[in-house]
């Protein structure tokens, strides 16, 4: 048994002990309290945090382990072939485990290599956060992720983009393979992206019909939909059939956001990734993504901040591995979310918790309570005074998932 004792204690829904102790025992928490409160069993490993802040580890909802950051990231992954493209993958779990993210959801594998990184992970053969995997997304043919004419893997054993799908029967289709191949969730693709070049500006794809055929399926699973959507049309027949999430919604509106309330739908809008294709003259991006992205981000910023006003649940994504963002940093979507209004500590709930409830976990994870698994970090500093201090991977000291260190820099600072 370890005992943190002497912490200032986040528990990641909203709670804050400012001299705290937590109990872990094997890979779960077992008591927590006020240092006063909590008596240390006899024999106890004890971990003096010194007035450090003990958290939950944070969750990134919106992940592509499978890729690195690109300002083309089909003909980044193009380049290799699926045993390489796995063993990628895994290398970037835990680029993203030790900065601090114990877990996360990936959003559309363009080959089940995450699914099989997942596995072992599982199988406790290799170490890793804990993934939540969506196996192959699902398209319209010549949508947003489909290998059109334009976008031609260059090489045959590359693994294909997804599924691209027409027609109610090929979109249900599509799901009952990837529920056969093991996925957790499954991820859409409803409309265009900011980034299409060969578009000019977001377009709705799925046909009604056709989103209602794929959340039906997935219900009939039992599994969670997450869908990539910008438009307020797209979104509202998502949302009335169930979806879990709506991913980045950059030109939606306030009865998308009512309708989001109304279903307790999530949000996840991934604005760091926008916000860097914004500048994105230094990264060799195209003057249409540019100038949508710009354009976008206005409404963005307007409907988030109406989202915090009305309620709307937050989930906490950063697009990693898709275009410009890395691997391990999450942290910079918390940064941009607080400076469009959403108080430090909120934003930690949302990373956590309230992701967590996403991800269908939060009775496993994402707050420091007894019976919940032992993810944690311990910060050399206050996140609620400056969320920003979680971007410092030398202030995260120690990184905990299900009681096993994933990094342990505190006897060093010690």
């Amino acid at each position: 048994m370890k005992a943190f004792t002497h912490a200032r204690v986040i528990d990641g829904k909203g709670g804050f002990i400012p001299e705290g102790t937590v109990l872990v025992e094997g890979s779960s928490i077992v008591k927590v309290g006020t240092s006063s409160e909590v008596e240390l069993p006899e024999g106890v490993m004890t971990v003096d945090c010194g007035g450090r802040t003990l958290m939950p580890g944070l969750m990134d909802a919106h992940t592509h382990l499978e890729t690195t950051a690109s300002n083309n990231v089909i003909n980044e992954v193009a380049q290799y072939n699926l045993p390489t493209r796995t063993m990628r993958s895994y290398w970037n779990s835990l680029e993203t485990i030790r900065a601090g993210i114990t877990t996360v959801r990936d959003v559309a594998d363009i080959g089940d290599c995450v699914i099989a990184v997942r596995n072992v992970i599982n199988q406790k053969l290799l170490p890793g956060p804990r993934i939540i995997a969506s196996g192959k997304a699902i398209n319209q043919t010549g949508g947003h992720a489909s290998m059109s004419t334009e976008y031609q893997w260059s090489r045959p054993d590359a693994g294909g983009s997804g599924h691209c799908v027409d027609g109610e029967a090929e979109c249900r289709r599509a799901i009952r393979t990837e529920v056969a191949a093991g996925a957790d969730l499954i991820k859409i693709y409803v409309t265009s992206g900011l980034y299409d070049p060969f578009l000019g500006k977001p377009r709705d794809e799925f046909s009604k019909k056709e989103i209602e055929a794929l959340c039906d399926e997935a219900a009939n699973s039992g599994k969670k939909v997450a869908a990539h959507c910008h438009t307020a049309k797209s979104a509202k027949y998502c949302i009335e059939n169930g979806v879990a999430s709506i991913e980045h919604g950059m030109m939606i509106n306030e009865e998308t956001l009512e309708l989001m309330k109304a279903h307790g739908t999530f949000w996840v809008p991934t604005t760091i990734v926008y916000q860097l294709m914004a500048d994105g003259e230094k990264y060799g991006l195209g003057s249409s993504t540019i100038e949508n992205s710009r354009k976008a981000l206005v409404n963005q910023e307007k409907m988030f901040r109406k989202a915090l006003e009305m309620g709307v649940k937050i989930g906490i994504g950063t697009d990693c591995g898709g275009v410009l963002i890395n691997h391990g940093e999450t942290a910079r979507e918390l940064e941009c979310l607080n400076r469009w209004g959403m108080s430090a500590m909120d934003c930690i709930k949302a990373a956590t918790s309230a992701n967590a409830e996403l991800l269908g976990i939060d009775s496993e994870t994402g707050s420091i309570e007894a019976g919940k698994e032992a993810d944690l970090l311990i910060v050399d500093g206050d996140p609620l005074e400056d969320i920003r201090i979680l971007q410092n991977q030398e202030k995260i000291l120690v990184v905990m998932r299900s009681g096993e260190y994933y990094k342990d820099m505190f006897s060093v600072q010690r």
